[in-house]
């Protein structure tokens, strides 16, 4: 591994409870879309970089086995403690390893997905791992969620001003456009279908979790670990939402899903 992607591994250490209590569990439109492309049900999905999984669970009563692939330790920790033990699931595993190297068998899984993730890879070599494990006529499934969630203008105004702050306070990472993945399929060249699919889900909520979806972004977390003094700013936010918002209330994810067929 690179420097530059071991910095990416490491930048989600040391959080991962506060990551699982607050990220979104991706609707379950994402595997309904996906399935409308295979010809069967899938024996096996693989979820690469699979964090603490919440998007390698959905597949729990869809797929024969699942495979998580996550690199850092305290994620992929969280994943087994939480995902698999709290509901245990025997099709489900999570196993150590990286974009580019899953150590998984040549053409072995129906589905491969990756989930607020392809940006931190190296593009390039992961394209290639999932050519290489996904079967022919199997999907390839990119997506993410935008952030912030929808809310309230003055609380998502003041998320992305926070954001801002502690990206230009952490440490460097090396972050690829999310905007350009549909691109990036298309250009490998490999892929005999390539489209985009927007879909959303409607989540409950509390001020402290909207706090939470904020304060687990690894520029967060990296700021605070730097600059102690980012804190100030951290409470300005919290003195935000637990003003605007009520005890309890809804917020809407968007997201963008891109499907590839080899």
């Amino acid at each position: 591994m690179t420097n530059v992607t071991r910095e990416n591994i490491d930048r989600f250490g040391g959080f991962a409870g506060l990551y699982n209590a607050s990220r979104p569990v991706p609707p379950q439109i994402i595997a309904k879309s996906i399935l409308m492309y295979l010809p069967s049900s899938p024996e096996l999905v693989v979820d690469i970089g699979s964090g603490t999984g919440l998007s390698t669970m959905i597949w729990r009563d869809i797929a024969q086995c699942i495979i998580g692939i996550e690199p850092n330790d305290d994620m992929r920790r969280i994943a087994v403690e939480t995902q698999g033990c709290a509901s245990p699931a025997k099709n489900v595993v999570f196993r150590k390893g990286f974009s580019n190297r899953t150590g998984l068998p040549d053409e072995s899984a129906d589905v491969v997905t990756i989930s607020q993730a392809f940006h931190w890879m190296d593009i390039p070599s992961t394209l290639d791992e999932v050519w290489r494990i996904l079967k022919p006529g199997g999907v390839f499934a990119v997506y993410d969620c935008d952030w912030p969630p929808c809310v309230d203008w003055v609380v998502e105004q003041a998320q992305d001003v926070l954001v801002r702050k502690c990206d230009a306070a952490s440490p460097p990472a090396l972050k690829n456009d999310k905007s350009a993945h549909l691109r990036r399929l298309s250009e490998y060249g490999r892929f005999r279908f390539v489209r985009e699919i927007v879909c959303h889900s409607v989540e409950p909520c509390t001020p402290e979790r909207m706090i939470g979806i904020a304060t687990s972004q690894g520029s967060v977390q990296g700021a605070l670990k730097l600059n102690p003094a980012i804190s100030k700013d951290v409470d300005t936010f919290c003195n935000i939402v637990r003003e605007r918002c009520p005890d309890k209330f809804e917020i809407v994810f968007s997201y963008r899903l891109r499907l590839a067929i080899k």
